[in-house]
């Protein structure tokens, strides 16, 4: 059973017109979460704190 390149791409066309809303939803969420992530990747590195140091035990 093998498929040529033309009945391949036929076959993922429809599947693609079957699932239009679902694949554009799923663009949608994950370009929303990468842009989320990144600016919060962002914002953090601006209010980048000095370690806090111990330098004497409370004895």
């Amino acid at each position: 059973m093998s498929m040529n390149f033309s009945e391949y791409r036929a076959r993922a066309g429809e599947w693609v017109s079957a699932r239009k809303k679902e694949l554009v939803l799923g663009g949608i969420i994950f370009i929303v979460s990468s842009l989320s992530f990144g600016l919060g990747y962002l914002a953090n590195r601006e209010f980048n704190r000095a370690p806090i140091v111990i330098e004497k035990c409370s004895q």
